[in-house]
């Protein structure tokens, strides 16, 4: 493939966590319906960002495993699967079975803690492009 598919995947469970937080913070003055709707955004992002990280992991062959980016990337790959751990434990928190429940504060804490470490994942999948250049091909004019 001529066109990394990792950069293309994480916008969804980013939209989708983004939303949840957004839902989850918005929960404590406007109810339930809020947050099940919060619960909804985080299923999307957690079954999403699963193929996000894999085809992040395809990606993470790709790189020199002795330059400074492999560095960059570790990180960027540990501080996503913190966020998603952080989002998949709120998740779990609010679940009744298979029923969205209205969030706990440690639920909803979990999801800003998630949202915070994922700006930080993020920062680091923009330095791997931008200062790196991972997943830029160099075209020939």
């Amino acid at each position: 493939m001529r066109h990394p598919l990792h950069p293309i995947l994480v916008h969804f469970p980013v939209a989708a966590w983004f939303f949840a937080t957004i839902g989850d913070i918005a929960s404590l003055f406007m109810g339930e319906q809020v947050s099940w709707v919060a619960g909804v955004f985080l299923v999307i992002g957690t079954i999403t960002a699963i193929f996000a990280m894999i085809a992040g992991l395809v990606e993470l062959t790709k790189i020199d495993q002795q330059s400074i980016a492999m560095k960059t990337a570790n990180q960027h790959m540990v501080l996503a699967m913190v966020s998603w751990s952080l989002y998949t434990v709120s998740l779990f928190l609010r679940l009744d079975g298979t029923t969205l429940t209205q969030p706990s504060n440690l639920a909803i804490l979990l999801s800003v803690i998630g949202l915070a470490v994922l700006c930080v994942a993020g920062w680091k999948g923009g330095q791997l492009v931008f200062e790196h250049g991972v997943g830029i091909q160099k075209h020939e004019q």
